[in-house]
């Protein structure tokens, strides 16, 4: 059993190097000699088996823990966040990580509770579940200070000022990502300071600070494309064509929402591509254009319904009030 466990935990790291090769990796023990990994070339081969693989990865971070494999238990999730995130297997993700830093808990693994706390808030934020997120978020920044690790506590401040962003203390969140960003830059990792670039630029457009916006997130973009973050460029181009719309610039952010869309299918974000298909969808209803609205929309209801997103009831609704305007006298006389 403690074989096939680490045979998942290794295979499963050597997926997450190409998934999301410059994101800081998860501490593993020595590779036992008796466990050979599979190893990838190729991005899609890493994704392809994390998707074969999903039910059995699950079923090994519940088996690691109660089996006396704590260090597997959250280790496992953890390796696993690049393949939970862009597949939007939120209730996997969620499960997993709480299963793993209950073991982490149990074990008095202090490393393990740090993580554990800052990947369960992940899968918590993703779930609409922002104020247990902020929660874990405090959680994982107290351990973090205790053990000396700067990158860590420089995460958890990043991930609790979007937390906060989405919250609407946008405030907040600015602060936070600023503080976060100063670390990252001094530490050189490039990697989270594009992240918190974006975050930024995406805070200060809905303050209404549409300069400073566009500011940030050019600067993202620049640092992405160096460190190879394909799935933030495309979230980062999106925020961009948020800006556009904002300013009543249809047409480009038309455009702008269209190339997110390449990015978003390069690295397998199939939120970020029902997402985006939403915010375009807004898009050509702002400009009058109700079918083309209404087609985009059914996209992205059909994609987020897929990965059971919470956003898809809110892109429901906005077809349903589509549809009503449709078939009513008004829309015919």
């Amino acid at each position: 059993m403690e074989r096939l466990l680490n045979w998942y935990l290794y295979t499963a790291d050597a997926a997450y190097s190409h998934i999301t090769p410059h994101r800081r990796r998860v501490p593993l023990e020595p590779r036992p000699s008796s466990c050979g990994p599979l190893t990838f070339t190729t991005y899609e081969q890493a994704l392809e088996w994390c998707t074969t693989e999903r039910a059995n990865l699950v079923t090994a971070v519940h088996t690691a823990a109660s089996s006396g494999h704590p260090g597997i238990a959250w280790r496992l999730p953890a390796t696993l966040w690049g393949f939970f995130y862009l597949r939007s297997h939120t209730q996997d993700w969620a499960d997993t990580t709480r299963t793993g830093l209950t073991a982490a808990q149990d074990a008095r693994d202090r490393r393990g509770e740090a993580e554990g706390h800052l990947d369960l808030a992940a899968a918590l934020r993703m779930s609409g579940r922002r104020d247990e997120a902020i929660d874990h978020l405090h959680q994982s920044l107290t351990v973090y200070q205790e053990l000396g690790d700067m990158l860590g506590r420089a995460i958890a401040v990043t991930n609790l000022g979007d937390a906060y962003k989405e919250s609407g203390r946008l405030e907040q969140a600015a602060e936070n990502v600023s503080r976060s960003l100063a670390i990252f830059r001094r530490l050189g990792n490039t990697w989270s300071e594009g992240i918190a670039l974006s975050n930024l630029g995406d805070i200060y457009q809905r303050l209404d600070r549409f300069n400073e916006a566009g500011a940030y997130l050019e600067q993202a973009l620049t640092v992405l494309r160096a460190s190879g973050n394909r799935w933030v460029e495309g979230v980062t181009v999106d925020i961009l064509g948020t800006v556009q719309h904002r300013l009543g610039r249809h047409d480009g952010a038309e455009k702008t929402y269209r190339s997110a869309q390449q990015a978003h299918h390069d690295a397998g974000n199939r939120w970020g591509g029902g997402h985006g298909l939403g915010l375009l969808g807004n898009t050509y209803l702002a400009s009058g254009q109700p079918r083309a609205a209404r087609a985009n929309l059914r996209l992205a209801l059909a994609i987020l319904e897929g990965l059971d997103h919470p956003e898809a009831a809110e892109i429901q609704e906005k077809i349903a009030c589509l549809d009503g305007q449709w078939h009513s006298p008004r829309a015919h006389s």
